[in-house]
């Protein structure tokens, strides 16, 4: 954060030193016309410099907080099975349940929700709330506040996700 703020406050600042850069004359009115045009494309080619300051900047902010973004995207939830974790991904709010094993045979995933919850832009705001029902629990959008009610479950029919009104 303090990072946009030294740059917003360069900016400012570099507008601010032109805005008083003026020069008065006692020239005849054409001199000061040319003058004034001279002044003019000066402050043409510093705005220019500024706006495309303001452009790779948002870029380079953009590009952070999606870097940021990608980091602890996945979250594992554990259950009260001691096989089953529910693995939550943070930034749609599609939720794999999935079971470890000893036995190669026994481990695999099955999707609980697949839909993407975030429509539109998320950045890492949903999370899984367990409830006391050891099936169930609440995922919360941190954004938006939306909740839906989550069960997970072996058989299929047992696994379902909803929103809650």
């Amino acid at each position: 954060m303090s990072t946009k703020k030294t740059i917003l406050l360069s900016i400012t600042l570099v507008i601010s030193l032109c805005t008083f850069a003026q020069k008065f004359s006692k020239s005849p009115t054409k001199l000061v016309v040319i003058k004034a045009s001279s002044s003019n494309l000066h402050m043409d080619s510093l705005m220019m410099r500024v706006d495309s300051l303001i452009k790779v900047t948002n870029n380079w902010l953009k590009q952070i907080e999606l870097d940021n973004s990608k980091k602890n995207r996945y979250k594992l939830y554990k259950t009260e099975n001691i096989y089953t974790f529910l693995q939550l991904d943070t930034m749609t709010g599609q939720i794999e349940q999935f079971q470890w094993s000893l036995d190669l045979n026994s481990e695999g995933s099955v999707t609980i929700n697949g839909d993407d919850l975030a429509y539109g832009y998320s950045s890492n705001s949903f999370e899984l709330y367990p409830t006391n029902n050891l099936y169930q629990f609440i995922l919360l959008d941190k954004t938006t506040g939306q909740k839906w009610h989550v069960q997970w479950g072996i058989e299929a029919s047992r696994r379902w996700i909803r929103r809650i009104n």
